[in-house]
């Protein structure tokens, strides 16, 4: 038994290596961290004809906003503390750090103002959004689909 090949490869020419490696290469270069990996999207219901800027997202989640132009009430729906997702909108949108949030909502909380609820993952979000007219959320742009509205990327 020693000496004898356990299978046999055939030769491949040189195209064939190359045919076979392309499909790879595409993958791994599509998954090598593409500019938009981390954008994030603000959603709304499909139904909400809108546009947001930063500065009136920030006021939403903060809840200095609360109502929609008909008079509906805003629903902001946040990540989980701790989520990268939540980090980042915290520092790109509210412009705010961990502590500082702490701060500002001890201080709200007084006021009767509660914080945003929270869900643990984008899709979650997602479906809650497309399910309720009043809510706002933030997702990773990758999730989005046709039952919600974009509203503003946020790169």
């Amino acid at each position: 038994m020693q000496g004898r090949p356990i299978a046999r490869i055939p030769h491949l020419s040189p195209v064939t290596v190359g045919l076979a490696l392309v499909p790879a290469l595409v993958l791994a270069l599509g998954a090598a961290a593409p500019a938009s990996a981390d954008r994030m999207a603000v959603i709304v219901h499909v139904d909400r004809s809108i546009s947001l800027d930063l500065e009136s997202v920030a006021q939403i989640y903060l809840k200095r906003r609360r109502y929609w132009s008909g008079g509906d009430p805003i629903l902001p729906i946040n990540r989980e503390a701790g989520s990268q997702a939540r980090e980042t909108f915290n520092r790109r949108v509210l412009r705010l750090d961990d502590s500082r949030l702490s701060v500002y909502w001890n201080r709200e909380y007084f006021r009767g103002v509660l914080p945003p609820p929270t869900l643990a993952s984008d899709e979650a979000i997602r479906r809650f959004v497309a399910g309720d007219r009043r809510a706002i959320g933030y997702v990773n742009a990758r999730v989005i689909d046709a039952s919600v509205r974009v509203v503003l990327y946020i790169d």
